[in-house]
């Protein structure tokens, strides 16, 4: 790669910044090897390293020392996503270690450390694998023998990136340390963000020991090079070219590995592949495939600039290169009839509505249209067509042509053109910052109840909490301050309000749950999801609507708390937000009824209930009218006199909540549901069929996969194995695994309501 590092601070750049990766293709049989001259310590080691993966299903090697069969050390990701480690000496299996975490998101990077030390008295302690600085939970344990020797630091060739009897590493590898004789934590190599919660990496500082090395890739003329002394690797099939700029502080877009390739585009079976990192995308001999890449562009705030290298336009010339909301409506573009050739190169702006595109640095066309918001670059084509497309991170194209080393406007990329100014690679550090922090506004607590009140800290001051018994069947609660805090409602019934014996305290920083069973039963295990409203415990009066309102308004995060008085006619009620929302919950406080809901996929002549399983039917509950920016509608039917109501209004706000909807595919290949975040919370629903709504969360599990749900239209407890792969929270949405009809019915309509973790600007791949 001819770009090298200027020296320039790319903007958005905090703190350690990795510059550099190493791209794997197993198609390649790419790999690095080393032979100790002189054996290190056995015993204990620690190995760190940033991972961001190619294509899912594979086993993928990323370390070990295989002299014989009987004789082995091997650590890789199984092609079912579980981190699987072994070891035998003599033949005897001295160490088995598979991972109930799942890695199975390509879309960010992983930070994985590996810990040996057989010096360890208790056996759990002798073998530790951490993702994004925390302790991986184990599915199977055999702990080495205390003091054993194990392979890696003897005499034999060692390896990274392959086994010596099968498999090969596919994807990225960035800032990887092996430290010889100390078992060291992830605390030496990176730490916990302070704003956003996310692990970022710091500079290793320490010793490094006999074998002891650092790859951090900067010499692209041997990607084996040891930074820190002359523990040096051989790099087999690793090429200059392989030098990537995509890197744990910069996270290049790519495809999208987890999207089933024929959703965007025809209905053929799967047959089309990815390599190269996910930036060579290969359609499949008689048939019609897609590929969308992991990163959204914005083209109201944001300019952006990518190119297309194509490598064959397939025996129907079937190349089509456009952009397309994530709902797969309004697509504009250009395919390749008498457009483009073999060899072309195709450079695309898109921003301020409007796409130009180029051939070989000349341009071709402007493409005005009405398309605004979120797009995916998408790449469509049948009968064998191949293009590499480049966001930035390589201008050779996985050496297919020389690299340019032209940068974007804030002078990072890598382009063979240079992007038009004030364009932009599509990657981490150029996304716009977030105008909202997760963390301040939402929040997910899980808690043991003792039978007595307690405090639960959240960081704000909540306006809305949502808890549910988990371990037993007891009623959803829900309570809020803008009506009365010693009351709730239970989303899983059409009772009025309850009182609450001993009172709900919204603190400062967070909530104090009374001592009744409902709320801190003894031994019981409890979730509460937590919104925060304006913040304090006054609501104002709002005046917008032609019936007198009182509302608790976030206007940033998009969420309001709205409490009224029915007057018995039709009328309009001020909601408190900037934008119109798009999903309402509507519930009587004082008599018993349903809860209704309107969402932005529904008809405004349609809602749905939260209460009840039921499709979506017909009313004109909300007078057939959809919200606008100031307030919403209702019938005068149900604007009962003197009946007080309570309603919860959400929008999307870029970064922190989507408010959306997706069509199953009924395939353990389910849907990917794109939210430009990792959510923290999301709550299902089917739309045109019966099936409960599902809650799942990041909290209660911690990681993946997601098969614990509960269901807010009934009282049951926790399901915690509501399909075996159920779903993936994944770096910038969620990811069905099962074909449950519940979430992923085929052909099935579902509307969703989620909330992030971390936006995808900052976020690891968990």
């Amino acid at each position: 790669m001819s770009i090298l590092n200027s020296g320039i601070v790319p903007v958005g750049s905090t703190g350690y910044d990795i510059p550099y990766s190493a791209r794997f293709n197993d198609d390649d049989s790419a790999y690095l090897s080393r032979t100790p001259s002189v054996a290190g310590n056995r015993k204990t080691w620690t190995w760190s390293g940033w991972v961001k993966l190619g294509v899912n299903g594979n086993s993928q090697r990323l370390f070990g020392s295989h002299p014989n069969t009987s004789n082995l050390f091997g650590i890789l990701v199984n092609a079912a996503g579980d981190i699987f480690t072994w070891s035998n000496l003599g033949g005897a299996a001295s160490l088995r270690h598979t991972t109930s975490d799942l890695l199975r998101d390509p879309s960010a990077w992983y930070h994985l450390t590996f810990v040996l030390d057989t010096t360890q008295a208790t056996a759990t302690n002798r073998f530790k694998a951490y993702k994004n600085g925390t302790l991986m939970t184990t599915s199977a344990y055999t702990a080495p023998a205390l003091n054993s020797d194990q392979y890696i630091n003897a005499t034999t060739a060692q390896w990274i990136g392959k086994s010596q009897y099968s498999g090969y590493y596919d994807g990225y590898l960035a800032e990887v340390n092996f430290v010889d004789g100390q078992a060291l934590t992830p605390a030496d190599f990176g730490e916990t963000d302070a704003t956003y919660g996310h692990w970022k990496p710091i500079e290793y500082t320490g010793s490094y020991g006999t074998n002891g090395f650092y790859l951090d890739f900067k010499d692209s003329g041997s990607l084996g090079n040891d930074a820190n002394g002359s523990n040096n690797w051989t790099p087999t099939n690793l090429a200059a070219t392989d030098q990537m700029l995509d890197s744990p502080t910069n996270n290049f877009a790519t495809f999208n590995a987890v999207v089933p390739q024929n959703v965007y585009g025809g209905t053929n079976a799967l047959g089309g592949s990815l390599l190269e990192g996910n930036l060579r995308a290969n359609t499949a001999a008689g048939q019609w495939n897609s590929f969308v890449p992991t990163i959204t562009m914005d083209s109201d705030s944001s300019n952006y600039y990518y190119e297309v290298y194509v490598l064959t336009v397939g025996t129907s010339n079937d190349v089509q290169l456009k952009v397309q909301r994530p709902d797969l409506t309004g697509s504009v573009g250009v395919n390749s009839s008498g457009n483009f050739i073999a060899g072309d190169i195709i450079g695309f702006t898109v921003g301020s509505n409007t796409i130009k595109w180029y051939k070989n640095g000349t341009l071709q066309a402007t493409i005005s249209s009405a398309l605004s918001g979120l797009y995916y670059m998408v790449f469509a084509g049948a009968n064998a067509c191949q293009i590499i497309a480049n966001f930035g991170q390589d201008s050779s194209f996985a050496g297919n042509k020389t690299a340019q080393g032209n940068q974007d406007s804030n002078s990072i990329g890598d382009f063979y053109y240079t992007p038009p100014t004030g364009f932009l690679a599509l990657c981490t550090q150029n996304l716009p910052e977030p105008t909202v922090v997760p963390s301040e506004h939402f929040n997910t607590v899980t808690y043991t109840g003792t039978g007595s009140s307690a405090s639960h800290t959240i960081g704000f001051r909540p306006n809305l909490v949502w808890g549910k018994k988990r371990n037993a069947a007891q009623n959803n609660w829900l309570i809020n301050d803008v009506g009365d805090a010693n009351k709730w409602l239970s989303s899983d019934g059409t009772g009025a309000e309850g009182s609450e014996a001993n009172g709900t305290t919204f603190d400062t920083n967070g909530f104090t749950t009374a001592s009744n069973d409902l709320f801190y039963n003894n031994g019981g295990n409890y979730v509460v999801w937590s919104w925060k409203g304006n913040g304090t415990g006054t609501a104002v009066s709002n005046t917008d609507g032609s019936i007198e309102s009182t509302v608790s308004a976030n206007v940033d995060a998009g969420f309001s708390i709205v409490s009224y008085t029915g007057t018995g006619s039709a009328g309009t009620i001020g909601h408190g937000l900037s934008s119109a929302p798009e999903m309402v919950i509507l519930k009587g406080r004082d008599f018993a009824d349903n809860w209704y809901v309107w969402h932005e996929a529904l008809a405004a002549t349609e809602v749905i209930r939260l209460d009840i399983t039921n499709a979506k039917v017909s009313s004109d509950l909300f007078s057939n009218t959809e919200p606008t920016a100031s307030v919403f509608s209702i019938k005068a039917g149900y604007n009962l006199t003197g009946r007080d109501f309570i309603t919860y209004c959400f929008h999307s706000v870029e970064g922190y909540s989507k408010v959306g909807s997706y069509t199953g595919n009924g395939s353990a290949d389910g849907t990917f549901v794109h939210c430009g975040f990792r959510p923290a919370y999301v709550m299902i629903k089917k739309t045109d069929a019966v099936g409960s709504w599902h809650t799942i969360d990041a909290e209660r599990i911690g990681y993946n996969p997601r098969n614990d749900v509960l269901l807010p239209d009934s009282n049951s407890a926790e399901q915690t194995n509501y399909g075996v792969q159920a779903r993936d929270i994944l770096s910038n949405g969620f990811k069905m695994r099962d074909p449950n009809g519940g979430t992923n019915a085929s052909g099935g309509t579902f509307i969703f309501l989620a909330f992030a973790e971390t936006p995808f600007k900052y976020t690891n791949a968990r």
